[in-house]
């Protein structure tokens, strides 16, 4: 298993975020619809790949593709980042 952590700068720092679970859910809202019928927002629900810890301790989950999406974001907030989305490719 591949686990970057990083810190503000994008640079390895000791990691502060608990491993994933295969039952954690990406937090990340998207748009809910199409065969299923659903026409309102909801919870992305991808299995999670990457953990951000906040500076105030509290913690977002999300799957491979949102955590690339915000990673800039959590970075400036100066999140811990643990990204275990290497396990897809192995």
């Amino acid at each position: 298993m591949t686990t970057a952590t990083l810190d503000r700068d994008g640079t390895s720092a000791p990691t502060a975020a608990s491993p994933l679970r295969l039952t954690d859910r990406c937090d990340a809202p998207a748009v809910v619809g199409g065969p299923n019928g659903r026409k309102d927002r909801g919870s992305c629900g991808a299995q999670a790949f990457v953990r951000a810890v906040l500076p105030s301790g509290s913690d977002l989950v999300f799957c491979a593709h949102h955590g690339r999406q915000y990673e800039a974001g959590l970075i400036a907030a100066r999140a811990i980042i643990r990204d275990d989305s290497g396990v897809l490719d192995a």
